[in-house]
Order: structure tokens, then sequence, then C-alpha cells
């Protein structure tokens, strides 16, 4: 039977504001890191200058000096993960309270879990799982694909497609940024699946690391996310193919079809021939699970249960999962409020449409549709006369006037701050706010005791010691830590790299690997610390573990990953 474990990494977008002006975004994360040390028990991260491990066994750290990313410590069942992402989340609330309050009256720190950037920079915030294993990777994209294409029906985050200027509802708005069945690159040209395997453990283990996700609010959602993905991994270790005959002609294209699809009925090309809905692919791997639980983790018939309510309640989506699942539930506000702003959601397409022909005919004129208003392109020096008289034409074939894009143009803008603020953590969230009405139905009874474990890690595995020994460590000179070992003040080694360790085992003395804290005052840009020292720790683990299994430093969605 497979072992269990697993974990997800979440990247979060941080802005303020003091008084009318916007604060720079290294002062943020300046203050995060100098609030962070100075209010959480943790020891330094010893595989990236700002970071730190937790005393509940999870990492924080700025990932590139960009966002604040908080790592969920090794769990061993669905529920705990979610735990931990909420405990997560709430560590985060407390610090930016005390940024807050240490800026005064006029100052307001946010922290957001978003998925995607609507200004048209292609920037997306990473929502990444990790799950151990010992199957050979190199058969895992067969059997893992069709699972990770149709999940989206219910781990979508919903928005609007970021690479297109009008209103496209998505279900899952990130992966619209996904350009490759099989990748190893995590920046760019990603993957559906992520070639990516860093184990971060020992004894032959394997870490699969999933990046085409979103960081979600809906406790369904989240527990159901890593429950089925934890048990088609587990099917794919135990020999049991569960992408047999369910492999896709174009997997992409799959992909980008369920992202868009609000009924989840749009058929799939099948590469054996015929198709099926993402409806149905969920239900043959449903069905693989339920049939062999015994090979199966022990919650595996909890989350099967789960499993096959979500689906039965998809068949009538989206209304159906309109107070269950984060697509859904923002789809439904943004139809409400377009219908309130007198353009339904129906006429979009449209109006999408008529955007479309303005910036192809402004790109054409040299010029950047982002940057133009409206008033300019009907002014008297429009930059586009010719395509403005055009298109005046059509509007009024439909009943329409330049007014009416107007509205359009500002409705979408206000979308856009509704899908930001949705995921805003804290009481001013949108979702946080709904929850609080009592009008959602999303609640897992077993993600609870949250407070707790924002302090207390994991009963089972060394998240456990990890935990343990950082709150005996926390504050003591050269103490360190990374996901395989603790570095103790006296120089001794605690080795972790066995996942589900139950015991400290602490090695002699190595030489010392100079890990310190950097001074708070120091601009994130500059946070490598000193070279020379940061080598001698890496030496000291080539002599340990035969080579480094660790990276000083990368691009964005690729320095984070615990040892799943």
């Amino acid at each position: 039977m497979a072992r269990p474990m697993f974990g997800v990494e979440s990247e979060y977008a941080i802005a303020g504001i003091r008084g009318k002006e916007t604060m720079r975004l290294d002062e943020l994360v300046n203050r995060v890191v100098r609030v962070a040390r100075r209010r959480l028990p943790h020891l330094p991260d010893t595989c990236s200058p700002s970071g730190m491990f937790l005393e509940n066994g999870a990492r924080f750290y700025i990932d590139c000096g960009l966002h604040p990313e908080m790592t969920t410590p090794e769990c061993t069942t669905p529920w705990e993960v979610a735990r931990y992402i909420k405990a997560g989340e709430r560590i985060l609330e407390v610090l930016t309270q005390e940024m807050q309050a240490e800026g005064g009256v006029a100052t307001e720190i946010m922290c957001f879990r978003c998925n995607v950037d609507y200004s048209g920079s292609g920037s997306t915030w990473g929502c990444h799982e990790s799950y151990l294993h010992r199957a050979n990777p190199a058969g895992l994209p067969d059997q893992l694909i069709p699972h990770l294409v149709t999940r989206v029906i219910y781990t979508g985050a919903g928005g609007f497609n970021p690479l297109v200027s009008g209103l496209e509802f998505c279900v899952a708005p990130r992966l619209m940024h996904i350009q490759q069945a099989v990748s190893g690159d995590s920046t760019g040209n990603r993957g559906i699946f992520h070639t990516k395997n860093e184990p971060l453990a020992g004894d032959g283990y394997n870490r699969l690391h999933i990046l085409c996700g979103e960081s979600l609010c809906s406790e369904t959602a989240i527990v159901l996310k890593i429950g089925a993905t934890a048990l088609v991994t587990a099917m794919a270790e135990e020999g049991l193919r569960p992408g047999a005959g369910l492999r896709l002609a174009s997997p992409l294209e799959a992909l980008h079809a369920v992202s868009s699809d609000i009924t989840c009925k749009r058929k799939l090309r099948l590469a054996a021939g015929g198709e099926a809905t993402a409806i149905e692919i969920q239900r043959r791997l449903l069905q693989l699970a339920e049939r062999n639980q015994f090979v199966l983790p022990p919650w595996a018939g909890a989350i099967c249960a789960l499993w096959r309510l979500t689906l039965d309640q998809l068949e009538g989506a989206p209304d159906s999962v309109a107070t269950v699942l984060d697509w859904a539930v923002k789809r439904r506000l943004f139809r409400d409020r377009a219908e309130t702003r007198g353009i339904p959601m129906e006429r979009f397409a449209f109006l999408n449409s008529i955007v479309q022909r303005l910036n192809v005919a402004l790109a054409g004129a040299g010029v950047n549709g982002r940057e133009v208003r409206l008033n300019v392109v009907l002014g008297t020096r429009s930059p586009i006369p010719e395509e403005v008289a055009r298109i005046e034409s059509v509007l009024k074939a439909e009943g329409l006037a330049w007014d009416g894009l107007e509205r359009f143009l500002t409705l979408r803008d206000e979308f856009y701050q509704i899908d930001t603020r949705f995921g805003q953590i804290g009481p001013r969230g949108i979702f946080t706010d709904l929850d609080r009405r009592g009008v959602l139905d999303h609640k897992v009874a077993a993600v609870d005791g949250i407070e707790a474990a924002m302090r207390e890690p994991p009963a089972v595995g060394r998240a456990k010691l990890r935990g343990q020994t950082i709150r005996r460590f926390a504050g003591q000179g050269r103490a360190g830590c990374n996901w395989m070992s603790v570095f103790g003040p006296d120089g001794r080694t605690l080795d972790l790299s066995d996942p589900f360790a139950t015991v400290e085992v602490w090695t002699d003395p190595l030489p010392p690997p100079g890990v310190e804290e950097v001074p708070p005052d120091i601009p994130v840009d500059d946070l490598f610390g000193d070279p020379g020292r940061f080598q001698q720790m890496l030496d000291a683990m080539r002599r340990r573990y035969g080579r480094p299994r660790t990276r000083t430093q990368g691009p964005p969605e690729t320095t984070e990953g615990p040892n799943r």
C-alpha cells in the first residue's frame, strides 16, 4: 500500500497603500520578512536567505524578492493539507495586520490568493502541489494527464481569460498560460505535467511536482484537489494504470476547452477514438479508486464519497455548485453584477468582438489599446477614424451606442477588482464575507484546528521533528534548517532524509555551515549573504548526502517545494 505524503506551496500577491500612495514592492516584502522574524518562532532557511522554517513545520520565504510564499509542512491526509493552507493564510493575516499597525491609520496592507494579473504583464501566482511516491517518473505523464486536465471542473478558481482584452469567463484562468502537455519549465513554457523531480528525501522516494493548479478558497475544492490527485498518483504507483483508455488526443486543447466550459459537458477527443466529457473521465477514475480501496490510503473511502458527491453536483453546473466551488461562486457574483449594470453576460461575446476590433485597429496604427481610453478613440484626433465609423454602424445594428461599450469597459475594470478582492486574506475578502454571512456551502468538517495548526506541526512524519527542534533552537545563533536537515547550534545535524522519521537522529558536528540571519534592514534583493559561508554549508551537505539537494536561487516558481 502506498504511503501518502503531500503538501502545497502557495504564492501570494501583496500590496500596500499609505494615504493615497501605493507602497513599493521591495518595501513591503522587506517589512513582512522583518515582522515575521520578530513575531514567529523560526530557524533560518539555509536554502533561501530571505526565508525561514516555522514551528509548525512550514516554510515561509520571499520568492525572488517578488511575493510571499507559504509552504505547508508535509501532510498525510487531504484535510490536513487544507488545515495548514488555512493556517498559513492566517499567519499572513497576522503579519499584515502588524505591518498595518506599524504604518498608522492611513496604511492598508493587503495579501491576496490570486492567480492571474489582468494588466497584460503575463504574471501569474503559483499554487504548486507535491506528492511523495515510488513510481517510475517516466511513466507518470500518461497516467496523470487525463486527471490533471479534467479535475479543473472542481479545482478551477474562476476568473477571466488573462490573454484577451475582453471579458471571457474561465473556470481556471491561470491554466490559459499552460503551453505544453509535458515540460520541465515552470515560468515560461509551462506544461500540464511538470517533469521536475527534486525528491528532497532519501530511500528512493520521488516527488511529483504539479504546477497546473490554482489557489482556492473553498474547503471542498482544496480537499478534493489534493485527495483525488493523491489517489490517482497512488493508483499509478500500485500499477493500476489510471490513465489507461483515457489518454487525450490533444491534452492542451482539452485543458483549454475544460477551462472555458461552465457546463462541464464539452466532449473531449480521446487518443484511442471516441469522446468523453470531463465529468465522465473523472467518474471512471473515481470508479477505479472505489474498486481498489484496499491498496489505497485508509482515508480513500471518505475522499471517494466527496468526489462522487461533487461530480453529481457538477451535472447541473454552473448553478448547482454556485455555493460550493470557487469558480461557480465567482460566476454567480459576476452574473448578478452584470445584470444590475444592465449588461447581461449573454451580450459579452458581441461586446468582446468590438473590443477586439478596436485593439486590432489600434495595433495597426502603432498604438497599445490598453493605454488608450475610449474618449480618445472617438475624439477628433482618433488614430483609427475609419474603423470607428464602421464599428459605429455595427453597434447601431445591435441597438447599441458607444456609451454601451463604455459601460462594458467600466464593468470589465470592476470585475477585475472583484476577482482580486475575492481572494483577499482577512475579513475584507469577498469570499470571507460571503462565508461569514452563511450563504456558502463549502465547509468540510475535518478541516478544523486551524488556530492550533499555526503553532503545532502535523502529528505524523518528519515535520513533527522539524517543528519540535525549531521551537527548541529558535533564536540560538548558528542554528538553521532545510527540508532534509536541521543544523543545531552545537554543529550537530538532525537527519530528516526519511520523510516518515519518528525519532530524532543527530550526527556528529560538521564544519560550521555559517548559517546566520541577515539583518532585517537589508533589502531583499541583497539577501544572498556571504557566498563563502553559504558555500561552506553546501560543501557540508555534499559530504553528507553525496550531492547538493538545494538551490541558492532561481526564477519565480522554481525554488519552492517541500519534500513530498
